[in-house]
């Protein structure tokens, strides 16, 4: 596979805006930046992936450290484009915490398109697993539905092309592997762990698609849990969350948007049902599966769609770097 590296450094101003230390003399001429510590470097291969038919980028970071013994734990994260900068911080605020205990932060490697070739009918592919048919609504913008179905080919890159990468770059604790995604990328672990439970240690999925062609994940969890041959030495961790305000218009839906627009959205909201199947799917899991499953399920207060994301980020990093016993 033919890879190339380069590396550049994320800095904190870079999420938080930046910090001058004084601001009692002004003039036109620009300042330069304060850099706020830590400074994190943030790794990037480019790797073919000859099942995908195209570049992509696992961007990396690691904590500024020898790794442990066993090698670091890792988080691979969907949607990296999204998830690097704030995974990157929020990883090494929980690593300076975690050194108080001998507890190590653990790695992010997180899937991205090259720049400038992300796209959403790209994404709606990938993210989306193979089924004969589908049973869809109308979408909000009123659009056809773009191409589907090609979310096991892109988990099949994942597993025989971007994961021994890493595993053959960096030094990694293959028992401590979770992965983690957010709405389509949240569906895409649930489909992962219900067809391939023993590709990760651990799975989170963030607002998970839940309404896209209904049942089909309810089946496959389902039918996962009854297979005789799933019988995992110990429970594995899943977590799922939830806004609780998914279901609703936002704030900003309700002051920029037109009324027709709003009408739209607020249906296809409704449609979706996003806490109503989180909590279905929860118990299920919870009855019918709880000596092979460890579930933590929770319904984020004052929390939507988007900032149910970050919120779970912190928890992922947590759960991540918590050892387990053995069983």
């Amino acid at each position: 596979m033919p890879v190339s590296l380069r590396r550049f450094v994320f800095v904190a101003a870079s999420l938080f805006g930046v910090v001058h230390a004084s601001t009692a003399i002004a003039d036109d001429q620009p300042k330069a930046p304060t850099i706020m510590a830590p400074t994190e470097v943030i790794y990037e291969h480019v790797v073919h992936s000859n099942l995908l038919g195209r570049d992509m980028r696992l961007l990396v970071w690691k904590p500024d450290h020898d790794a442990p013994k066993d090698g670091f734990p890792v988080i691979y994260s969907f949607d990296g484009e999204t998830s690097i900068t704030a995974f990157a911080e929020f990883a090494a605020q929980a690593g300076v915490l975690g050194a108080r205990y001998k507890l190590s932060a653990p790695m992010i490697v997180a899937f991205a398109e090259m720049p400038g070739a992300h796209s959403n009918d790209q994404r709606m592919y990938d993210f989306t697993p193979f089924a004969e048919t589908y049973e869809l609504h109308e979408r909000p913008n009123m659009l056809e539905w773009p191409k589907l179905g090609g979310g096991d080919i892109y988990l099949d890159a994942v597993m025989t092309e971007f994961k021994p990468f890493i595993a053959a770059q960096y030094a990694i604790d293959a028992d401590r592997e979770t992965l983690f995604g957010h709405s389509l990328g949240g569906m895409m672990v649930l489909h992962t762990l219900a067809t391939r439970p023993d590709a990760f240690d651990a799975y989170v999925a963030v607002s998970p698609s839940l309404w896209f062609n209904r049942p089909q994940r309810f089946d496959e969890i389902r039918d996962l849990i009854a297979n005789p041959d799933f019988a995992p030495a110990r429970p594995i961790p899943v977590m799922i969350t939830v806004g609780a305000d998914e279901s609703d218009l936002t704030a900003w839906d309700k002051m920029r948007l037109p009324s027709d627009h709003q009408e739209r959205r607020l249906k296809w909201k409704k449609i979706n049902a996003m806490v109503d199947n989180a909590r279905a799917l929860a118990a299920l899991i919870a009855r019918d599966g709880s000596t092979k499953i460890d579930l933590d399920f929770s319904v984020l207060d004052r929390t939507n769609h988007h900032t149910a994301k970050p919120i779970t980020m912190y928890r992922a990093i947590e759960m991540a770097m918590t050892p387990r016993e053995a069983p």
